[in-house]
């Protein structure tokens, strides 16, 4: 019955053993067909770089202002509430 058994377990192993088989079989074909071409190289675009919000003189000389303020929170409130005036 053991046998019987282990028979099974290696008969369901040998199941996956397909995919090496595969591999030769593929190599057959680029002998007969030859070899896909390689996949073209695509560089990525990169972004331009982006100009800065215009400003209108008023916003641009509050803008240059923010950094005369004591802390960096009040700093970065103040360049927020400018730039949150810019179209």
């Amino acid at each position: 019955m053991r046998l019987i058994l282990w028979g099974g377990l290696l008969a369901l192993s040998l199941v996956g053993c397909e995919t090496t088989r595969h591999g030769r079989d593929r190599d057959r074909d680029y002998d007969y067909y030859g070899r896909p071409p390689p996949r073209p190289y695509y560089e990525p675009e990169r972004e331009a770089p982006r100009e800065g919000p215009r400003l209108s003189d008023m916003q641009q000389r509050a803008l240059d202002n923010c950094i005369v303020l004591p802390t960096r929170q009040d700093r970065a409130r103040c360049r927020a509430t400018v730039m949150s005036t810019v179209r």
